[in-house]
């Protein structure tokens, strides 16, 4: 008990300044100023867009209109895709004993140790193929950063905990995750829901908030049932969602049968509103460094994104995850 509390309290210490510096983002004045610039940049960079094949353009109208697209990773044809599917879920299934033992020690967020990701590039460079980054770009309206990618692994304990209630990300105004199962997911499985209808707006004018909340508290909070805009996406193997999770609600399912392992890559713009609240991955950033070595133009800024940011804003360190 000492232990935990003692933990917590540090974790409280070390997020004081990226929670203070969201307060300070969302200072009326400040989201006045913040918001004009993000304005001008999409006005900016909109000549710039990448021109998209049918595909991405269907998910990129899927995504602004219900902030998911679900299929499977055949239909993309990106190389590369079953070694990447087989290498994380051979990672997964390694990390299965451990992940039962924090759960039992009350740990309520799991994932794959990011040094398993960095000893196998593979897996991270999936997420930067060009139609990724494209469709990425064209929906967030600006250059994209890559936040990398993460093993979570959910336990079958049915607990409705951190990720697992409602919530929306908090690194940016709008973001793609792109979240592949490593195995079948059914409903009890713990399949990935989102609300896909927009709930209280989130923006520059009325600033961003970013409270957990169970069924009966998001119904409040949207002042419709959830029920009818809920979309649970249950899959085999290989099954590919595309999904904003800063602008609609979503969760993991609680898992009650079987547990579940899902890899997801992160990309938001390169100049995030909330950049101390980014690096959810827990990689490093030396190890980013070397990852990036030898990559294309494109994709090198993607990974090396912070390198843009103010020098006052890399000085912020990020949150916990």
């Amino acid at each position: 008990m000492i232990q935990q509390a003692l933990e917590r309290r540090m974790q409280w210490l070390r997020d004081f300044p990226s929670r203070t510096a969201l307060r300070l983002a969302n200072h009326p004045s400040v989201r006045e100023t913040l918001g004009k610039r993000h304005d001008a940049a999409l006005a900016r960079h909109r000549p710039c867009l990448p021109t998209l094949d049918p595909m991405g353009r269907t998910i990129v109208d899927a995504l602004e209109q219900d902030g998911v697209f679900v299929t499977q990773i055949d239909t993309l044809d990106l190389p590369g895709s079953e070694a990447m599917i087989d290498t994380s879920a051979l990672l997964a299934s390694r990390f299965a004993a451990e992940a039962h033992e924090l759960a039992k020690q009350g740990q309520t967020f799991l994932y794959v140790p990011p040094e398993q990701i960095v000893a196998n590039p593979r897996v991270f460079r999936w997420g930067l193929q060009e139609q990724l980054l494209d469709i990425a770009e064209a929906y967030i309206g600006l250059p994209v950063a890559y936040d990398g990618a993460i093993i979570n692994y959910t336990v079958a304990d049915g607990r409705a905990v951190s990720t697992r209630k409602w919530h929306r990300d908090w690194e940016d105004r709008r973001m793609l995750k792109v979240a592949v199962y490593l195995h079948d997911v059914d409903h009890a499985g713990g399949p990935f829901q989102i609300v896909s209808r927009h709930g209280t707006t989130q923006n520059d004018r009325s600033g961003f908030s970013y409270e957990l909340a169970d069924d009966a508290e998001l119904e409040t909070r949207l002042g419709h049932p959830v029920a009818p805009y809920m979309v649970s996406c249950e899959g085999g193997r290989g099954t590919v969602i595309f999904t904003d999770t800063a602008r609609f609600y979503h969760r993991g399912k609680p898992a009650t049968e079987r547990d579940r392992s899902a890899i997801f890559y992160s990309y938001f713009a390169q100049q995030p509103r909330h950049p101390f609240l980014c690096e959810r991955t827990g990689i490093k950033r030396r190890d980013l460094r070397d990852l990036a070595k030898f990559l294309p133009p494109r994709q090198r800024s993607a990974v090396l994104w912070r390198s843009r940011l103010s020098p006052f804003m890399r000085m912020i360190p990020s949150a916990s995850l």
